[in-house]
Parts: C-alpha cells; structure tokens; sequence
C-alpha cells in the first residue's frame, strides 16, 4: 500500500485576487471528481 500526498498551489501573478468565488467554486467541482475518480480525498485548506 502506499500513501501519497499532492499539494497543488495557485500563486496568480503579482498576487492579485483575479479568481472569484466563481472560479473557486468551478476549481472545486472538478478537483472533487478527479479525486473521485482516483479514490483520493480532497482536503480543503481555509480559504476556500
């Protein structure tokens, strides 16, 4: 068995807030179905 651990970090340019609750929302959708599909667990950071 073996236990992996994935950290994905967005940085936009020069920091700026471009990515809206829209975007957060749509990022979250398909980071949960890829999880499903992997069978891995997505642990949301405070933030979100």
């Amino acid at each position: 068995m073996f236990l992996i651990h994935a950290h994905l970090a967005f940085v936009t340019k020069y920091r700026r807030g471009v990515l809206t609750r829209e975007h957060l929302d749509h990022l979250r959708s398909v980071f949960s179905d890829l999880c499903q599909d992997f069978g891995a667990t997505l642990t949301e950071p405070d933030g979100w």
